[in-house]
């Protein structure tokens, strides 16, 4: 049985990727400091389904303290290692780059140290569509630039992928980095909009759109996203930059037009004026993904979004 550690085990992306991985046979060893970007409730709620499972071992391990996750090293010897953790919202980081830096620049560098010191097999990291900023080459290829990111956490995640490089050429590890494309789906995060406007409309509240409803996005499934990380861990590359995305951007104005298709209802809508982090319009060209992964998105956006509302029904639907 071979051990993944996952960073950010009990967030968004981490709780779905560490369900999967243990119904695969994997041993899984999950780091997550439970903070306070959301309520810590929602994440304790996400990992508390595998806590009984004896391949499962959780650490409540803050990234940025390295003796800490240095022991967790030392005691499980990881074959593989997903780096999830970080500082996601690209508004935030704006008043608070310093935080952004810390958490995903110095973290990810602790977690680049110890893998080059306990030799992993594989380190898959998660980088962002951000890095590409607003980008006019659209779909977003892996071998244009990315060198003007408009948001500290965009330039976070590409120093990320920087950082990475070097140490695949200095030390020879096989590192992957995703850049992954406005996930959604089960344990959706709060704060992003597809959460936030399924529970709006779920209690009849008046939802806000950014600007005139025109920017659009590259709504991918959380499910499919999983899938992707699971397939470059098991493939280890040397050093190598792929998008996972749904390769299908949609507007806001169509987003919203889903969502009222599948909850059947209309929305009371009210538009706010667009942040300066926010880019245009975010696209993936996914060929690279298929080709070294053999991986295509498969959930459409109304399934995704469906699947979504199931869940937040389901577990966060208060009347």
């Amino acid at each position: 049985m071979e051990t993944v550690l996952v960073t950010g085990a009990a967030g968004f992306i981490g709780s779905n990727l560490t369900k999967t991985l243990l119904e695969e046979g994997y041993r899984v060893i999950g780091v997550d400091n439970f903070d306070d970007t959301y309520n810590p409730q929602f994440k304790e709620e996400q990992i508390a389904p595998f806590l009984g499972d004896t391949n499962f071992v959780l650490y409540r391990v803050d990234i940025r303290d390295i003796p800490a996750l240095t022991e967790v090293f030392e005691t499980e010897k990881p074959s593989y290692v997903v780096h999830l953790a970080g500082k996601a919202d690209t508004r935030k980081a704006v008043d608070t780059p310093r935080l952004y830096t810390s958490v995903n620049i110095d973290g990810t560098l602790n977690i680049l140290e110890l893998c080059r010191e306990y030799p992993v097999e594989n380190l898959v990291i998660a980088s962002s569509s951000s890095v590409y900023g607003n980008s006019s080459q659209v779909p977003f290829t892996e071998d244009q630039p990315a060198d003007r990111p408009i948001s500290p956490y965009g330039a976070t995640k590409r120093a990320i992928e920087l950082l990475a490089y070097s140490y695949h050429h200095n030390f020879g590890m096989n590192i992957t980095c995703l850049r992954f494309f406005n996930a959604h789906g089960e344990n959706n995060r709060p704060g992003m909009v597809p959460y936030i406007w399924t529970e709006k409309l779920l209690h009849g509240e008046e939802i806000e759109i950014s600007g005139d409803g025109s920017r659009k996005r590259d709504y991918t499934y959380v499910g499919d996203i999983v899938r992707g990380i699971i397939l470059a861990m098991k493939k280890p590359f040397g050093f190598e930059v792929i998008n996972l995305g749904n390769n299908t951007p949609v507007s806001l104005n169509e987003l919203l037009a889903i969502f009222e298709k599948v909850l059947d209802r209309k929305a009371k809508v009210k538009s706010r004026p667009s942040h300066g982090a926010s880019v245009e319009v975010t696209c993936a060209d996914v060929s690279k993904a298929k080709r070294m992964l053999d991986w295509t998105p498969t959930t459409s956006l109304e399934e995704g979004i469906t699947r979504l509302v199931v869940w937040f029904r389901a577990s966060r639907f208060t009347q």
